[in-house]
């Protein structure tokens, strides 16, 4: 089945702004901590990746837009998200917010948020004016957090208004409070 994909329009949408929470600091992941980021991802509830599919996310991500944020006191990886250019063949020209995670003993401090709000941000500056993203219909704090933050579902596929109607009442929002996007939106590309 497809991933959901949700659209964030920077030319009539706000960017979020977002401040770290005590007791943590931001910073990019360094090319040689790849496996760290493997151990987030598991910690996560993701799979494991080889080395090659680590190899890839680097290379794909903008300069330094594999973020982290770690406790400052111990340097434990507590959530990640990574800016990318989008490797959707429709959306080639948008930006792409990739991979969002949190270590679950730090869930509730909106790392999560933050992370997302810090890549939406580096996908700005880099010139990209939409961002993408994909996620599944499971993953309702994800997805939640992507709501707030003024993303909107994308209704590419006939299927998608059903399954974003059961994720709204999953999520106790109705469909139209979502704001989702009809098929044959046009999104503005990036500016140089």
């Amino acid at each position: 089945m497809p991933q959901l994909k949700m659209i964030f329009n920077a030319e009539t949408t706000p960017l979020p702004r977002t401040e770290i929470p005590a007791g943590f600091r931001l910073r990019a992941l360094a090319e040689n901590e790849l496996e760290l980021l493997n151990g987030l991802r598991l910690s996560a509830g993701f799979v494991s990746w080889t080395p090659e599919n680590l190899r890839q996310l680097f290379d794909r991500a903008l300069p330094d837009g594999i973020l982290l944020i770690e406790d400052a006191a111990t340097g434990r990886l507590a959530a990640s998200a990574t800016a990318a250019a989008s490797k959707l063949a429709e959306h080639s020209d948008h930006g792409s917010l990739d991979w969002v995670m949190a270590h679950p003993d730090c869930r509730g401090r909106h790392l999560g948020s933050a992370v997302c709000a810090l890549v939406m941000q580096k996908l700005y500056a880099a010139g990209y004016r939409t961002f993408v993203l994909l996620t599944d219909d499971h993953r309702l704090p994800a997805i939640t957090i992507y709501l707030r933050l003024g993303w909107h579902p994308w209704l590419y596929q006939e299927d998608m208004e059903s399954r974003w109607r059961a994720v709204g009442e999953k999520l106790n929002l109705s469909f139209d409070s979502l704001g989702a996007l009809p098929p044959d939106s046009v999104f503005p590309a990036r500016r140089e």
